[in-house]
């Protein structure tokens, strides 16, 4: 159809006239009774889309189960904290409350050796891929003042080597093709390793983050310049970071800083694998702890789920396997848990 006005044409579609003309007398005929009975079809309606949305959203969650939990033994009567599980995934390594000495839990015939007893030993503790090489931080005085000095320590001959002498500044060690690497001050040491060989590395300095990416330093600060940021760390496939913000939550953007996304409140924060992230939920007054779970969430944030652990347990610090089938954690008295878990 077509109609002229004032030399103006439009054309109409006769077949959507028609259709509107006959909803149009259909809903004259409706009355109040069948408006009501409408109102509440379309009400239940919305219920049920919002209940068929919250058992997609528990579908999901429910994606990793606990198979099994268990101390592990001759942990018992504590002191071991901060666990740390080597790559290959046949050892952890823990350390006292207050970082000194390093001891070795093999799981193939659950024993327990002291490494070192050396101060600060246990605090960022790095393990090669092998498994063959640890390298920690000793803490010293030089004059009465706190010195850092790195040192490497082979599992196979038991020999330490000191990788850097006591030095003021901050070091922040690493590994690059199975050798020790580290931050010191503000400069990556690399010695006969090739820029293209370092991974990504990501430490804090002054309550900032700041990535290593061969031969460039970047500072990232996805929440703002006045954010204080702890516990950074790269995911498995190197394109997310997991950081800690004091006082805001926990988050995980892009390894360049972007894509911002809240894990919302969780403390000491490691990947599980790429599309989780698995941490501590603990309530305290500053001085005392009245609780502590293991909490596992999805890296957008919108996913999650309380991990089962023992009753009358605190679950803090944990540390996943690389292959993301464990979870190890420590109690408040130093007990070393593990969790066997399953992700569907």
């Amino acid at each position: 159809m077509i109609i002229a006005d004032n030399q103006k044409y439009c054309f109409i579609d006769e077949k959507i006239v028609l259709q509107t003309f006959a909803i149009f007398k259909i809903i004259r005929t409706f009355t109040p009774e069948n408006l009501i009975i409408i109102h509440f079809i379309i009400s239940i309606m919305k219920k049920l889309l919002l209940l068929l949305a919250m058992f997609g959203q528990l579908m999901f969650a429910q994606q990793i189960n606990v198979l099994s939990f268990s101390v592990l033994k001759n942990t018992e009567k504590g002191g071991f904290f901060y666990p740390t599980f080597s790559p290959t995934g046949d050892f952890l390594l823990a350390t006292a409350v207050n970082y000194a000495g390093l001891k070795q839990y093999s799981f193939a015939d659950k024993t327990v050796k002291i490494l070192t007893t050396d101060a600060g030993a246990g605090y960022g503790v790095q393990i090669s891929s092998d498994g063959n090489t640890v390298v920690y931080k000793k803490t010293g005085f030089v004059k009465n003042l706190r010195n850092n000095s790195l040192i490497s320590y082979s599992r196979s001959t038991g020999k330490q080597v000191q990788l850097q002498a006591p030095t003021r500044e901050p070091i922040t060690p690493r590994f690059a093709a199975n050798k020790p690497i580290f931050v010191k001050g503000k400069t990556l040491v690399r010695i006969n390793i090739a820029a293209a060989e370092v991974t990504p590395v990501i430490c804090i300095e002054d309550q900032k983050m700041v990535l290593y990416t061969g031969d460039k330093r970047t500072i990232l600060t996805p929440n703002g310049m006045e954010s204080s940021y702890i516990w950074p760390s790269i995911s498995p496939d190197k394109k997310n970071i997991v950081y800690t913000v004091a006082a805001k939550g926990t988050f995980v953007c892009r390894i360049d800083g972007s894509n911002v996304k809240s894990l919302g409140k969780m403390n000491a924060p490691v990947w599980l694998n790429n599309q989780w992230v698995v941490g501590m939920d603990d309530k305290d007054d500053g001085e005392k702890l009245f609780s502590s779970a293991l909490i596992a969430v999805s890296i957008d944030g919108k996913v999650r789920q309380s991990l089962p652990t023992p009753n009358g347990k605190m679950a803090m610090y944990p540390a996943a396997s690389a292959d993301g089938s464990r979870i190890a954690f420590n109690t408040e008295k130093g007990e070393l848990y593990l969790l066997s878990i399953q992700i569907k």
